[in-house]
C-alpha cells in the first residue's frame, strides 16, 4: 500500500486538512490524489483574484484559497480531478450515447463540469443550460423547503470563469428569476445532470415533479447523491443504476451517482463496467 493510501486510511490526511483550514493555511497541489496530476487539465483557473477566492468559498467552504499562484494550481487541478472521477465513472456511458443536443446542469457552482464536457468530449455544438443563483451563506434543503437561503453561486464569477475557458453555447439561467423552480427552463433536455446539488445538498425528491417535465422518452439524468440518500415513489417510474465514482482529493472517500432515463437500454452500458478497485 502507498504512503498516500497508508495516511488516508488512517484519517492523517482529514486531520491534517482541517489543521490547514482551521490556521489559515493554503491548500497544495499534493492533496489531491496523484491518479490525477498527469490527466488533461480541460478545465482552467482564471487568476485567482480575492473576487474568485470569495465565490469559491461560498461554494466550497472546505477549501481555503488565497489570491495567489498556489491556490490557483491547487483549485483548477482539484476540480479537473473532480471532473475526471465522474468522468472515468460514467465513461461507458458518455462515449456511447449521441452527442446531447441540449444540457441540463442544476447547481453549476462556478461551471467545471460545463468546461469538461464541453471539452473533453465531442460536445462543442450541444446547448448547456447552467441553472444557479447567487446566495450568502449556505442553507442546503435536503428536505425541500428551497428559499432565498438555497442557494450559493456567484453568477458574475461564473461568467468569467466560462468566458476565461473560452466554451460556446452556454447559457445562465438566474434560478432567482424562476421563483427558485425549474419548470421554467426552456426544455427538454437530452441531459439533466446535478453534481453536489439536486440529490446531495438539495432534496431530488422536492424537484422530481419539474424534473420529469423536461425530459423526454430518451433523456438521461446523472445525479450525485448523498450518503444518507433515500429513494421516492416517483423513482419507480423510470430505470436507474447507482455508479460509484472516486474523487480529488488523497482524503477523499468516494461518492455514488444516481443514473436514470425511461428507457433503460441506454443505461446498460453501465452494467459493462467494472466496478472500481
Amino acid at each position: 500500500m502507498s504512503l498516500f493510501r497508508i495516511l488516508k486510511s488512517t484519517g492523517l490526511l482529514r486531520w491534517r486538512t482541517e489543521w490547514r483550514k482551521h490556521t489559515g493555511r493554503e491548500h497544495s497541489t499534493l492533496e489531491v490524489d496523484p491518479r490525477w496530476r498527469e490527466r488533461a487539465r480541460h478545465f482552467r483557473s482564471p487568476p485567482m483574484t480575492q473576487e474568485l477566492v470569495h465565490a469559491i468559498a461560498r461554494i466550497s467552504p472546505q477549501f481555503h484559497l488565497r489570491p495567489t499562484a498556489t491556490s490557483r494550481s491547487f483549485w483548477e487541478l482539484s476540480q479537473n480531478g473532480s471532473c475526471w472521477g465522474e468522468y472515468d465513472a460514467l465513461e461507458p456511458l458518455l462515449t456511447r450515447m449521441a452527442a446531447p443536443g441540449k444540457v441540463l446542469e442544476v447547481g453549476c457552482g462556478l461551471g467545471r463540469s460545463a468546461v469538461f464536457f464541453k471539452k473533453a468530449l465531442p460536445w462543442k455544438e450541444s446547448t448547456f443550460h447552467l441553472y444557479d443563483a447567487d446566495g450568502p451563506r449556505i442553507h442546503y434543503p435536503r428536505t425541500g423547503e428551497r428559499s432565498e437561503r438555497t442557494f450559493c453561486g456567484d453568477l458574475q464569477a461564473l461568467r468569467e470563469v466560462l468566458a476565461y475557458n473560452e466554451v460556446e453555447n452556454v447559457e445562465v439561467f438566474d434560478a432567482r428569476k424562476l421563483d427558485n423552480r425549474l419548470d421554467g427552463l426552456p426544455g427538454p433536455y437530452d441531459l439533466v445532470y446535478s453534481f453536489y446539488a439536486a440529490g446531495f445538498h438539495w432534496s431530488l425528491a422536492d424537484f422530481w415533479d419539474e424534473l420529469e417535465g423536461l425530459i423526454h422518452d430518451n433523456s438521461i439524468g446523472i445525479f450525485t447523491i448523498h450518503r444518507n440518500f433515500e429513494t421516492f415513489p416517483q423513482l419507480s417510474g423510470v430505470a436507474s443504476r447507482m455508479v460509484t465514482f472516486e474523487r480529488s482529493l488523497i482524503k477523499d472517500h468516494p461518492h455514488r451517482m444516481l443514473v436514470i432515463s425511461r428507457n433503460e437500454a441506454l443505461l446498460r452500458p453501465l452494467d459493462e463496467a467494472t466496478p472500481p478497485a
